[in-house]
C-alpha cells in the first residue's frame, strides 16, 4: 500500500462483443465503443492474437474457444444475445429468457413471501422498513462523494429522465440494511424509498457442500432447494449460458467451477460503489440497463490486505478524515492511472459482461424506459461467480494482473498467520500498558468477597476487581459487571480526573481479558450491554480506548456468537452476542455512531499493526 500501483494495461477504444453463431446482434443504445466478434464467421475468426478453431463446427466448442481467449488474457468482454449461448432442442426453448421478469405476476406466491435483507438509504419512512443501524450521514456522504469523484463516467449520479442524486449503495460495514418480503421489494414506492437487493444468494456451492454448482447443457441448474438459501427455488427459473460456463467440451477436466449465483434487483436507478471481486464474474442483465465502469487492478490503490473490506479503495474506507487537499491529490493520481485503461460498457437486458477477477468496477443501474413491457419493473441482474482453473492462467499471468496476484498471496499469508500476529502484538501491548500505568493500577492488590466489593464504591475496590484476573474464576467478570452497574451510574458527577480513571480502568480490564477463555468472553459480552452505557461520559471514554482494547471488545462479540441464546423482553429467542451488540449501541443513543466509528477504525488500525508485526518476523 505504500507505493503506487501500475495498471500495465492500455484499453482499446472499444470493447469486444461476442455474437453467438447464427444470431442477429441485439441493438443497444450506444455501439460506438464496441467491436463485434461474430462467432462462426471465418472472416471474423481471427482477431488480435486469439486462435479460434477453424475445423470445429460445433457451436459449443466455437463459443468456448472465443470466450476462453478473454479468460486467458483476463480482459473484459461483452456478450450479446446471451440466452443463445446454450443448447436448445426446440423453438419454444430457444425463446426462454435467462430469467423471468421480477414482478408479483411472474413469481409464485410462496416465493414472494420470502424474507430478504436489502440495503436502503437512511431515513426511509415506510412501515416495513426498520434499519438495523443508525445513520452517520456525514461519513456516508463523504464516502459517496469520493466514489463519484473517482469515476470517469460523466453525470454519474443522474438517473432516467433527468433524475438527480440517485443513491449510491456502499458495500461496506456502514451500509444500512432492513428486512422485507420479496413482494414488498417489488411493490415499494420507488419515488419515496430507495432500496436495493444486492448480492442475494440463490445458490452457493459452499453452503450446498458441493465443489461446484452443476449446470446442464441446456442452461438449467441441477439443484435441490436448500433450507439456508431462501431464494434457491428461483434457480429453477434460470437458464445460464452453458456454452460459456461448462468449459472445454473436448475434454473432461473442469476448467470452470461455478461458486455462486446471486440476484440483484433495484426498483429505481442506483449505483454500486467501485470495488473488485475475488472470482471471475459473469454479470447477466435481465431487465433494465447497467452501465459498468471497468479498470484493471493496478489503477486504484486498495485498502490494506488486513482490512475487512480489502476489495474496496483505500480512499473509501469508513472514517476517512484526511484533509481535503490530500484526498484531492490522491483522486487526481488515481484518475491519471485510470486514463487510457478504463472501459465504460452499457449492458442492456439480454446481454452479459465478463468482469475478470481483480478488476475494479463501478455499476450504475437504470430502469428500462424504452420497452413498455419492461417499464416499471426496475433493474434486475443475475451474476455468476466462477473460478477458471486452466493451468495456463497460473503459469502465464498477464502483466496487468501481477499486482492482484501478489495482493492475493499477501492476503492469504495474513489470514493463515493472523491469530499468531494478533496474539504477539497483544502481549507486547499489554506489557507496555501495565508497565506505563503501574502506579495507577497496582498489581499486588487482592480482593476479599463479592459482597464487600459491591458495597465498596471507591477506586481501590475497582482496582482490586480488575486485578483479580491473576486468580480468575467463574464469578470474576460477572462480579465486575455488577460493580460497574452499581458504582458507575449515569447520575454520577463526571470530572476530567474521574473520566481518566474510568478510561484507565476500562482499558486495563479489557487488556486482562483472555480471548481463549470462554468464561472471560461470556462475562464481557454480558457486561457490555448494561445500562451504564447511556452516560455521556461513558461514550467519551469508549472513544479513548486503544486499538488493542477495541479489538478485544469486538472479538468477544464475534467469538461468543452462536454460543448461547437468551429470551429477550419480547419473549423472542435471540443470540446473546447479537443482543449484547445491539443493546450496547442502543444504550449509547446519539453517541452510538461516534463510538461505532472509533471501534471499527481502531480494529482496522490494530490489524494494520499486526500486519506490520508479522512482516517484521518473516
Amino acid at each position: 500500500n505504500t507505493s503506487l500501483p501500475d495498471p500495465h494495461y492500455t484499453s482499446p477504444e472499444y470493447i469486444d462483443t461476442l455474437i453467438p453463431p447464427g444470431c442477429i446482434p441485439v441493438c443497444t443504445n450506444d455501439k460506438r465503443n464496441e467491436r463485434r466478434v461474430c462467432i462462426g464467421e471465418s472472416k471474423k475468426r481471427r482477431r488480435c492474437d486469439s486462435t479460434l478453431s477453424t475445423s470445429d463446427t460445433d457451436n459449443q466448442a466455437l463459443c468456448w474457444d472465443a470466450f476462453q481467449f478473454y479468460l486467458e488474457k483476463c480482459i473484459p468482454v461483452k456478450i450479446n444475445s446471451v440466452a443463445s449461448f446454450r443448447h436448445v432442442t426446440n423453438e419454444q426453448a430457444s425463446k426462454e429468457p435467462i430469467f423471468s421478469t421480477m414482478s408479483v405476476d411472474s413469481l409464485p406466491s410462496k416465493m414472494l413471501d420470502k424474507i430478504i435483507t436489502v440495503q436502503c438509504v437512511p431515513n426511509v419512512n415506510h412501515k416495513s422498513l426498520h434499519p438495523t443501524e443508525l445513520d452517520d450521514d456525514k461519513i456516508r456522504q463523504k464516502a459517496r462523494d469520493i466514489d463519484a469523484r473517482l469515476s470517469m463516467l460523466p453525470n454519474t449520479n443522474s438517473g432516467n429522465d433527468g433524475e438527480e442524486n440517485i443513491p449510491t449503495f456502499m458495500g461496506q460495514e456502514d451500509q444500512v440494511t432492513t428486512c422485507m418480503s420479496l413482494r414488498e421489494l417489488l411493490t415499494i414506492d420507488k419515488h419515496n424509498h430507495h432500496v436495493s437487493a444486492s448480492q442475494l444468494p440463490i445458490l452457493d456451492a459452499e453452503e450446498m457442500e458441493q465443489e461446484s454448482i452443476s449446470l446442464n447443457i441446456d442452461g438449467k441448474l441441477n439443484h435441490q432447494p436448500t433450507a439456508n438459501l431462501e431464494l434457491s427455488p428461483l434457480a429453477s427459473l434460470i437458464r445460464l449460458p452453458s456454452y460459456l460456463l461448462l468449459g472445454n467440451p473436448r475434454n473432461e477436466s473442469k476448467d470452470v467451477v461455478i461458486q455462486n449465483i446471486n440476484l440483484w434487483h433495484a426498483p429505481q436507478s442506483c449505483c454500486t460503489n467501485v470495488h473488485y471481486d475475488d472470482h471471475d464474474n459473469l454479470l447477466i442483465v435481465t431487465n433494465g440497463v447497467k452501465i459498468v465502469e471497468l479498470c484493471p487492478p493496478g489503477c486504484i490503490q486498495a485498502s490494506g490486505v488486513y482490512s475487512t473490506h480489502a476489495n474496496h479503495p483505500k480512499l473509501l474506507r469508513r472514517g476517512n478524515m484526511q484533509p481535503e487537499e490530500d484526498i484531492q491529490r490522491d483522486i487526481q493520481s488515481t484518475l491519471k492511472r485510470k486514463q487510457g485503461s478504463t472501459h465504460i460498457v452499457t449492458v442492456a437486458a439480454g446481454e452479459a459482461l465478463y468482469i475478470p477477477l481483480g478488476w475494479w468496477h463501478r455499476v450504475v443501474s437504470k430502469c428500462d424506459q424504452h420497452d413498455a413491457s419492461r417499464r416499471g419493473h426496475g433493474c434486475t441482474a443475475i451474476n455468476v461467480w466462477f473460478d477458471y482453473h486452466h493451468p495456463s492462467r497460473q503459469s502465464n499471468v498477464p502483466d496487468h494482473m501481477s499486482v492482484f496476484h501478489l495482493r492475493q498471496c499477501s492476503r492469504r499469508y495474513f489470514e493463515l498467520n493472523k491469530d499468531y500476529a494478533t496474539a504477539l502484538l497483544l502481549e507486547d501491548k499489554k506489557q507496555a500498558y501495565f508497565l506505563e500505568n503501574e502506579e495507577i493500577l497496582p498489581k499486588d492488590m487482592k480482593i476479599t468477597t463479592e459482597e464487600n466489593l459491591i458495597h465498596r464504591r471507591d477506586w481501590i475496590g475497582i482496582n482490586r476487581i480488575v486485578f483479580k484476573y491473576e486468580l480468575v474464576d467463574d464469578e470474576s467478570i460477572n462480579t465486575f459487571g455488577l460493580l460497574y452497574r452499581r458504582c458507575l451510574t449515569p447520575t454520577q458527577h463526571s470530572t476530567s480526573e474521574h473520566d481518566n480513571k474510568l478510561y484507565c480502568l476500562l482499558e486495563a480490564f479489557l487488556l486482562r481479558i483472555q480471548l481463549g477463555n470462554t468464561t472471560h468472553v461470556a462475562g464481557l459480552v454480558n457486561m457490555m450491554w448494561s445500562e451504564v452505557s447511556v452516560a455521556i461520559w461513558f461514550s467519551e471514554i469508549l472513544c479513548k480506548l486503544s486499538p488493542e482494547a477495541c479489538y478485544i471488545l469486538t472479538q468477544a462479540w464475534e467469538r461468543h456468537a452462536g454460543v448461547k441464546t437468551i429470551v429477550d423482553d419480547n419473549g423472542e429467542t435471540q443470540d446473546e452476542a447479537e443482543l449484547s451488540y445491539s443493546r450496547f449501541f442502543f444504550n449509547l443513543e446519539t453517541y452510538s455512531n461516534e463510538v461505532r466509528n472509533h471501534l471499527l477504525n481502531s480494529v482496522e488500525e490494530f490489524y494494520h499493526q499486526a500486519w506490520v508485526k508479522l512482516s517484521s518476523v518473516v
